[in-house]
């Protein structure tokens, strides 16, 4: 062949290596142009997906006793239970509702798992039959975490014998507890006054 009586091999090697180091770099020119692909994601990157907790609404407030049976003209007395659950309770917000035609001198007073209480809000609106109680813990104090009386709750029967009547807890009741930002009021429950005549008493 011409190259091999004229060109010296290491010149043959030269030039087959340009050619070589020519053809990948056009290679490479021509792949450039597409687009990048994404690898799969490995079986250890799997996708987060973001969770928001649920709010721990276990606690509930039950009025006792249900009914309750008071003669007219006298002070009838019902208690505020709370059972925690697992809920760490700094502070109750009753929202209560009652027929001021039927009882009247409604007030609220911190039951014995609130001893020392923080009053918050004492507000009654004897026209409307809506009352607003909030009572929290003392600073640095234990957290209701048992089940008991967080409050009672003391009224007049009007001479109104017969008469049947409500004493609810609204939904915009509260129930606060340690950590947690929403109230963890899960149920309330009220109760039923009934007004006796006061022939007996």
């Amino acid at each position: 062949m011409f190259y091999d009586k004229f060109m010296p091999r290491k010149t043959l090697a030269l030039i087959s290596g340009l050619v070589i180091v020519t053809v990948v770099l056009f290679v490479i020119a021509l792949n450039s142009g597409k687009k990048p692909t994404t690898p799969p994601a490995s079986q250890d990157q799997q996708p987060v997906t973001q969770v928001t907790p649920e709010t721990p609404a276990h606690s509930v407030l039950t009025l006792s006793p249900n009914p309750v049976t008071v003669a007219a003209g006298k002070t009838g007395t019902v208690d505020v239970n709370i059972d925690p659950s697992d809920n760490q309770v700094t502070a109750v917000q009753l929202e209560l509702a009652y027929d001021p035609n039927v009882i009247s001198n409604v007030k609220v007073t911190p039951g014995p798992l609130f001893q020392n209480a923080v009053v918050l809000i004492d507000k009654n609106n004897v026209k409307e039959g809506r009352m607003t109680y909030a009572f929290g813990i003392q600073p640095n104090r234990d957290t209701v975490t048992t089940v008991g009386s967080v409050a009672t709750i003391t009224f007049t029967a009007k001479n109104v014998p017969g008469q049947k009547s409500q004493l609810g807890l609204l939904p915009t009741s509260i129930v606060t507890s340690r950590g947690v930002k929403d109230s963890v009021l899960k149920s309330a429950t009220g109760t039923l006054i009934e007004v006796t005549s006061t022939t007996g008493y």
